[in-house]
């Protein structure tokens, strides 16, 4: 039977500031610390590891549902690690306890050993998850990311785009390890 005086989470995460999944347990840990609970968060791998933090922190003032905490966008962190961060420098007050993991060193999430369970119905393969930091940026220009097709976030359109003219500009910055290819698609389900 479980102690009713006790909150369990097990959240996954997509190593970005604003996946909302982060800020859910935020939320979740000020609840907590308002009715007295002990707080567990069982700590996972961040995808994209740990080693590299990238972009543009969030400016104070502009925190929302997608932007809890001034983080980077690709902030380097585990749900752990962040959960600790939240408590303290939010002041939240939570009878937090992290349950560490077995070995992790800031891996990769396929360096892991661990099977892939994609966080999110548009974030099926780590590929994806691994796009997801600077693709979901334009998401808020009116451009789709892919959402409802089979590749999520792997592509990137509007009707006003000139599809070509984009992907050879984008080709032309010689960006390591990223290949741009003009394509047409069409979504076909509605995102969540």
């Amino acid at each position: 039977e479980l102690d009713p005086g006790l909150t369990i989470l097990d959240p996954q995460d997509t190593g970005a500031r604003f996946y909302t999944y982060v800020t859910t347990m935020a939320y979740a840990m000020e609840a907590a610390a308002r009715k007295g609970l002990r707080f567990y968060v069982l700590d996972r791998p961040n995808p994209l590891g740990g080693a590299i933090v990238q972009g543009p922190v969030l400016d104070a003032g502009l925190e929302s549902f997608t932007g809890y905490f001034p983080l980077p966008v690709r902030h380097g962190m585990t749900v752990g690690e962040l959960a600790r961060l939240f408590n303290a420098e939010r002041g939240i007050g939570a009878d937090l306890h992290v349950v560490p993991m077995r070995g992790y060193r800031d891996a990769w999430y396929d360096e892991t050993g661990l099977a892939w369970v994609g966080p999110s119905p548009n974030l099926r393969t780590l590929t994806q998850a691994t796009l997801y930091p600077g693709v979901a940026m334009v998401e808020g220009a009116n451009v789709s990311v892919g959402r409802g097709t089979g590749s999520p976030f792997e592509l990137l359109g509007a009707p006003w785009m000139d599809g070509s003219a984009l992907a050879d500009y984008l080709a032309g910055r010689s960006i390591r390890g990223v290949r741009f290819v003009a394509t047409t698609f069409t979504p076909r389900t509605i995102a969540p």
